[in-house]
């Protein structure tokens, strides 16, 4: 008998949400718990992050075990209970507080594709912002105020209608945070780079896949309020500042951790009454030798001083030393020579040579720049081998000719332009006097009468002080005669004379013997060997009285050591998040994603890059390893940034409505009308919005929506007397199939000629109706005069229709007449010469109706004559 394949029943076949409650059946218990309810759709808690984390605690063996229901996750997935797949935007209404948009108004939504045509400056901006701002985006902006109001700003408020299931929802903008709101995304031009350059996250995903992303917040919740648990139980240890001095107690309550171990802390308990009685006679015993010994302590505290004060006096009489050697000497004598020769060499090339009655100013900024001047021009006048000037040269200046005289003159000027000895004397003489000022800042009064150290040597070493202070003195009469030398720029010449140090060094050596003796005595021995007895026993008794709190700290430690175990398997869900997209969701947005560049006509090349990171997964757009904007036009940059946001749109099982703002802005006619019909496409099964200011675009896709039969409505949002975002319902300049009669106008004409119809109304209604009927005129133009061989806002032009056009000049002057009889009732246009602008009345509308009705007849009727 053949064997059939076919899966056995005890099998379960593997699918995205068999392999999400596999996971989930891998965790621990705390994890599983909270899995169970993410996927059972149960709000989480802060009772169930309790339960979670006392069953983390049973793990960790930080509190006793209890007995647990076995857990059982019986799901995979979680259904998208709060989404809801019919939804869709039906209005929104009672905008206020939203950049200088106009209040009251209201724009309704097609199921499938709803186009909202306005210029720059109507207002598409603020409503865009709205959108951004309660859905998907990628490039989210903040609200402004209407910044053409000083005071008196509205909160941000707008109204939301969504129908599902035959029922209307209606939100308000403080309820953003609803599932509705989540089902829709943005487009717009700063998404493009958002696109391009980021690495993005998967914002709608299959709900399997959401698990990942959910239940790691969770998670986060478990591992934030556990780390708060042990922080609280993670204090300082700041014990050690109890116990001054030191001893081995202090030493082991300074290292307190998890490790201390309770014999270590038992070997110091208890406080005994034998303990009491040894540490009163210790501190007796102390005190008396203690008493003893202060007068010796003095006696070392002041050697100590002194040698201090006299090593510091050593140090200053060495550096003292350094200003009085033959090497000193010999740089101060040459530093006076060459001073004295540099500034020879400036008298000698100086202006004094040029100084006369005749001149004023000889040697002024003025004159020097006169000279160099003229030093270039002189130079023009010759070869490049010759010098100006020679006997029998005229001067440059009053082309007379010179004198020898004025030759010498003129010869000297070029000297001493080439001359630096002026600046080299100043130089000279600045480093002279800045040797001055460091002698004259040296101090010789190092010994003054009421010095510690004075005292001491005049008292211990009377012969070395006088010794020291006579050699100070001649130093000091020594440097007058250096100053002298500076001052007269005349050398004197002075022998070495340094003060011998080493009568120091002799003193410190007996200072420091003596310290020695000091140190070396019995009795001080004694005493330290009585302070740490006396220490030890102090620090006994206080570590006693908080021996509990030593206790409980160490506890905390051990508790903390097993807490920080905790393992929260955040890689892990990461890991398969990113397994389990790369199975199931990644490679199916590489072909949607390719997909949608062939619909598009934009197959440049893009790579696609997967990474994943706390639960989420990302993608990112290369192109030869480069972001595509660094390589593409702008232009293939939003097709590329499109097909990004269609393919992730396209895979989710949550969106419901895309929304673009401009979408084709920059783009060339042919790139509209692709990226038109892929959008029209689009809308046959997800409500599609567009906001756009290009009317061969709005023109594109309302054709694509006749072709394809696309359910569709158009309006128009317009800034009237400075007032943004006014809606004018199912309106747009491209609707010419309700121009095609004169219905528009009449409906106007209906409006005003009521007798309870308001002056004011009256006169709007009527400017309305002939601005209606000027539009009537455009397109019965193109419909019946041109027969439709080239339409506005559509680039293909019927050349077979060229055989039916005919043109009746009669009646084309009659047209001409009427449409510039529309145009004077109409404010704001160009009027000509013959029609000026007139008050329009009911009557005047209702003759020019009739008149068009005939012309429209007439025009029908027209044929070409046969030949």
């Amino acid at each position: 008998m053949e064997e059939i394949n076919k899966t056995p029943a005890n099998i379960e076949v593997e699918t995205l949400a068999s392999e999400v409650k596999k996971f989930a059946n891998s965790l621990p218990t705390w994890a599983k718990y909270l899995a169970q309810k993410v996927l059972s759709n149960i709000e989480i808690s802060d009772e169930d992050i309790n339960t979670s984390i006392s069953f983390l605690q049973e793990e960790l063996k930080l509190i006793k075990e209890t007995e647990k229901i076995e857990i059982n996750i019986t799901s995979g997935a979680s259904s998208a209970k709060d989404y809801k797949s019919d939804l869709l935007l039906s209005k929104i209404e009672n905008v206020e507080g939203v950049n200088a948009l106009t209040e009251n108004q209201e724009i309704q939504f097609c199921e499938n594709l709803t186009i909202v045509y306005g210029v720059n400056g109507s207002g598409k901006s603020g409503y865009i912002r709205l959108l951004k701002k309660v859905f998907y985006s990628k490039a989210p902006e903040e609200i402004l105020p209407n910044i053409h109001l000083e005071s008196g700003h509205k909160p941000i408020n707008a109204d939301f209608t969504f129908l599902s299931n035959g029922a209307e929802i209606n939100l308000g903008y403080s309820e953003r945070e609803k599932a509705e709101f989540r089902q829709f995304a943005v487009f717009d031009g700063k998404s493009v780079l958002s696109h391009l350059e980021q690495k993005n996250e998967f914002e709608f995903r299959p709900a399997g896949l959401s698990f990942f992303a959910t239940f790691t917040e969770v998670v986060k919740r478990v591992e934030q309020q556990f780390n708060s648990e042990i922080q609280a139980k993670n204090s300082e240890n700041e014990f050690a500042m109890w116990f001054e001095g030191e001893s081995e107690i202090k030493n082991l309550v300074q290292n307190l951790s998890a490790s201390t171990k309770t014999e270590d802390l038992k070997k110091f308990t208890p406080y005994s009454e034998e303990d009491k009685i040894e540490k009163s006679k210790i501190e007796k015993q102390y005190d008396e030798i203690l008493l003893a010994s202060k007068d010796k302590e003095k006696k070392l505290k002041d050697l100590e001083n002194i040698k201090k004060l006299l090593g510091e006096n050593k140090t200053q009489i060495d550096n003292l030393n350094k200003y009085f050697t033959v090497e000193s000497f010999a740089k101060i004598e040459g530093l006076i020579a060459d001073c004295l020769k540099k500034e020879a060499i400036a008298k000698a090339e100086g202006i004094e040579n040029f100084k006369t009655d005749k001149i004023e100013g000889i040697g002024s900024k003025e004159w020097k720049s006169f000279i160099q001047a003229a030093e270039v021009f002189a130079k023009k006048q010759k070869d490049e081998y010759e010098t100006y000037p020679i006997e029998g040269d005229n001067c440059i200046l009053c082309h007379q000719t010179l004198s020898p005289e004025a030759e010498k003159l003129i010869s000297n000027y070029w000297i001493f332009i080439k001359s630096v000895a002026e600046e080299n004397a100043k130089k000279c003489q600045e480093e002279l006097d800045r040797v001055r000022d460091v002698f004259e800042k040296l101090n010789f009064e190092l010994f003054p009468s009421d010095n510690i150290l004075t005292a001491w040597l005049s008292e211990n070493h009377a012969e070395t002080l006088k010794l020291l202070v006579g050699n100070l003195l001649e130093l000091k009469k020594n440097n007058n005669k250096i100053l002298s030398s500076i001052k007269n720029k005349v050398y004197e010449n002075q022998s070495e004379n340094k003060i011998d140090i080493n009568q120091h060094l002799t003193i410190i050596t007996k200072i420091e013997a003596s310290i020695e003796l000091f140190q070396k005595d019995e009795q001080s021995k004694e005493l330290e060997a009585l302070f740490k007895s006396k220490k030890f026993l102090e620090h006994k008794e206080k570590f006693n009285s908080h021996l509990t709190k030593f206790e409980k700290y160490i506890e905390n430690q051990v508790w903390i050591k097993k807490a920080n175990k905790a393992d929260y398997a955040k890689r892990k869900i990461t890991d398969t998040e990113k397994s389990l997209s790369n199975k199931y969701f990644n490679q199916k947005y590489v072909d949607a994603f390719n997909d949608e560049c062939q619909k598009l006509n934009g197959s440049f090349g893009v790579d696609i890059n997967h990474t994943g990171a706390a639960g989420k997964s990302y993608r990112q757009l290369r192109l030869k390893g480069r972001n595509p904007n660094a390589v593409l036009s702008e232009g293939e940059q939003k097709v590329i940034a499109i097909a990004d946001f269609i393919a992730e749109m396209q895979l989710s099982s949550v969106n419901r409505g895309i929304i673009f703002d401009d979408p084709v802005t920059s783009l060339d006619e042919t790139r509209k009308s692709e990226i038109a019909k892929r959008l029209v496409q689009e809308s046959a099964g997800k409500q599609t919005i567009i906001f756009t200011h290009d009317l061969v675009f709005v023109s594109s896709l309302i054709s694509h929506c006749k072709e394809l039969k696309t359910a569709h409505n158009c309006h128009w949002v317009e800034n009237r007397d400075g007032k943004a975002g006014q809606i004018w319902l199912n309106n747009s300049p491209s609707y010419e199939r309700e121009y095609r009669n004169s219905d528009p106008a009449k409906a106007h004409y209906s409006k005003a000629n009521k007798e309870d119809c308001p002056p004011m109304e009256r006169e709007a209604l009527l400017r309305s109706g002939f601005t209606a009927l000027r539009t009537c005129y455009e397109v019965l133009v193109i419909n019946d005069l041109f027969k439709n061989v080239v339409q506005r806002f559509n680039e293909r032009v019927s050349v077979d229709s060229l055989s039916t056009v005919y043109f009746d000049e009669e009646l084309i002057a009659e047209l001409q007449d009427s449409f510039a009889q529309c145009c004077r009732y109409m404010e704001g246009h160009t009027h000509s010469d013959k029609y000026a602008y007139k008050k329009p009345d009911p009557k005047s509308l209702n003759e020019k109706i009739q008149r068009y009705d005939t012309i429209k007849s007439k025009l029908k009727k027209a044929k070409k004559p046969t030949v």
